[in-house]
């Protein structure tokens, strides 16, 4: 009989603990589906994380396509030879394997951002469902006490609602901002030598694209017409014998770094798989696992409890 105070004063906090605790949770999941995400830090976190994946992510495939226009470009370069008759090469359909496969990595970088993207916007109104469920679940359950009669009815009920609440608005979030968390510090060195990699073959990319400019041509003035219109022709047909001596001279250093993109044709794959790998281990593979465990060890309370 000495431990009854106690005991109705540890029920008494239990039931506060369990009022607050539905009431907060119903509050955060209504504000997040009014567009009021930003009132959950654990919202606000996860969001952030996911954006910032997206943005590393949109970074690596801006440069896959710098290298993808390049090749792609080069690839329909003519070189044109006239003896008995005509012929044109394009020698530079060497690069395609090699552009094929840079395109493909690219879009699988896409859907890697899109991904993020989409986790970054969808998350707060799947973790608000989770806290509304979470905190209608915690209330019924507080409801129960008041009307035992309807405990066989409600009860499966209310538990239900807890456990959806506790995964989709509690450990998703969660597992999700920890996932990446670890991912970010356990790959950050490989990360950073694949993008260096990348971002070096990008630059070389620049051999490609040229940096001739074309400068603007205009026809003598008024005075002196005659001996004006004679110089200017004359500088365009010297124009025209640099132009073309130019060409060649382009055409060159086209193949020349075209021979640099087939050696490096394995750096960019490697490079390319590794980050496409990192970026899966962390969005995918390391929030799952830890959100399996947390579901495990949930599942584990209630017969603790028993």
């Amino acid at each position: 009989m000495a431990h009854t105070p106690h005991g109705s004063e540890r029920k008494s906090t239990g039931l506060i603990a369990f009022t607050l605790a539905g009431l907060l949770a119903l509050l955060l999941g209504f504000a997040g589906l009014f567009g009021k995400s930003d009132w959950n830090p654990v919202v606000s976190v996860a969001e952030g994380t996911a954006q910032d994946i997206a943005k590393a992510s949109i970074g690596v495939y801006i440069s896959l396509r710098a290298i993808n226009a390049v090749l792609s470009t080069a690839q329909e370069i003519e070189v044109g030879a006239s003896m008995v008759g005509q012929a044109s090469l394009q020698p530079l359909k060497v690069l395609e394997p090699v552009d094929d496969t840079v395109e493909r990595v690219a879009d699988v970088v896409f859907l890697v951002a899109t991904g993020a993207a989409l986790a970054g916007i969808g998350l707060a109104p799947v973790v608000s469902i989770g806290l509304v469920a979470l905190g209608a679940g915690l209330l019924g359950k507080l409801g129960l006490h008041l009307a035992p009669s309807l405990a066989r009815t409600l009860k499966p009920v209310c538990d239900k609602g807890i456990t959806l609440g506790l995964a989709v608005g509690l450990a998703i979030p969660l597992m999700f901002f920890l996932g990446v968390w670890v991912g970010e510090r356990a790959t950050a060195a490989q990360m950073n030598a694949a993008v260096e990699e990348l971002d070096a073959i990008a630059q070389q990319a620049n051999i490609l694209i040229g940096t001739g400019a074309t400068d603007k041509q205009e026809m003598p003035e008024a005075e002196d017409k005659t001996s004006g219109v004679l110089t200017w022709l004359g500088d365009q047909v010297a124009g025209v014998s640099d132009g073309v001596s130019g060409a060649f001279g382009q055409s060159s250093r086209y193949l020349e770094a075209a021979q640099v993109f087939v050696d490096e044709a394995d750096t960019i794959l490697e490079a390319s798989l590794v980050i496409i790998g990192i970026f899966t281990l962390r969005m995918l593979i390391l929030p799952i696992i830890l959100f399996l465990g947390a579901m495990a060890l949930l599942r584990t309370m209630p017969r603790r409890g028993a």
